[in-house]
């Protein structure tokens, strides 16, 4: 569970970095995000991860409904990388 974390919060910021969470609008990449922790298998380790994911998810449209769109998008983009959705 540890490596996982560490994972996804290295390709979080990875992707920070090199922008590639920026090229969609952040209202799209959270539809896309919400539709994909919806769909995620439902085994048991699927289960753990699409529930960290949830989380993060609502924490960042909560920071983003706040103003605070650069932290909203840290923890959307870590969000899509606990649910593979980083490329």
């Amino acid at each position: 569970m540890f490596v996982r974390t560490l994972f996804a919060a290295t390709l979080s910021l990875a992707a920070l970095v090199g922008g590639g969470a920026s090229a969609q609008s952040f209202d799209s990449l959270l539809a896309e995000t919400k539709a994909a922790a919806r769909t995620v298998s439902a085994t048991q380790a699927d289960r753990s991860e699409r529930d960290l994911a949830n989380q993060y998810i609502v924490m960042a449209d909560s920071l983003n409904r706040q103003g605070d769109r650069a932290k909203a998008l840290d923890l959307l983009t870590f969000a899509r990388g606990k649910l593979g959705l980083l490329r």
